[in-house]
């Protein structure tokens, strides 16, 4: 409460608090029983009034400097730990963007060797359409292992034979005679063949026949065709 206040100041209190004033002049001071009304003891209470009041100012001043300096320091820290959330965020994008690269072009790399390898050994036994044709059988034999191409079985394991070894399985294996370079199967029952086993023409032969010689012998279902289409 103040100890002096001016009339507009008393007329906004409340009626409770009205009657701890009277009026002095165009005035009103606070009456408290003991308190000195005049002279020297009255301005030293007033110095000692405002005294603390300046003090309680201060403090007040003081508290929401503080707490103005801890709401400043609380939205650093979450403002940084926003940025440091949308960094990290960003970063780990980065990086599975990059890792996504990385394994794509690993991928391709694998597939390019695996598909030299297989054409290598392919030409190697067998020509043209043959070749690119036994090709696609024998890269399914072919794995990468920390970077190498290595032999598997027809089951997808891992075995000890070495890429010449692939050859020679695929060279001497009847399942791929008619495609192997020299041992193309030209009788004993080949559709079409020039041996001493089937003798039918181009024309003789059924659909399916015709089929099976394209799969079996491409060589020779396209000098059939020709000679048929030639007449």
């Amino acid at each position: 409460m103040k100890y002096l206040i001016d009339k507009a100041a008393y007329d906004a209190l409340e009626p409770s608090m009205q009657a701890f004033y009277k009026a002095q002049g165009e005035d009103y001071v606070l009456t408290v029983e003991g308190l000195p009304t005049g002279g020297a003891d009255l301005d030293g209470l007033r110095n000692q009034v405002q005294t603390l009041l300046t003090e309680k100012k201060d403090e007040k001043r003081k508290r929401d400097a503080a707490e103005a300096e801890q709401r400043r320091l609380q939205e650093e820290s979450q403002r940084a730990n926003g940025e440091f959330e949308q960094l990290y965020t960003s970063a780990q994008q980065a990086l599975e963007a990059e890792r996504a690269k990385n394994l794509e072009i690993m991928t391709r790399v694998e597939r390019r060797d695996l598909s030299a390898a297989a054409s290598k050994i392919a030409t190697g036994i067998a020509d043209g359409e043959n070749a690119e044709i036994l090709a696609e059988f024998v890269e399914r034999r072919l794995k990468i292992v920390e970077g190498q191409v290595k032999v598997t079985d027809a089951s997808g394991n891992l075995t000890i034979a070495t890429l010449d070894d692939l050859a020679k399985e695929f060279q001497q294996a009847p399942r791929y005679a008619s495609l192997v370079r020299g041992t193309q199967a030209n009788g004993g029952g080949a559709a079409g063949g020039k041996g001493g086993g089937a003798t039918k023409t181009w024309d003789q032969m059924t659909g399916m026949e015709r089929v099976e010689l394209r799969r079996t012998n491409p060589a020779e279902h396209a000098r059939m065709k020709a000679a048929a289409e030639a007449k």
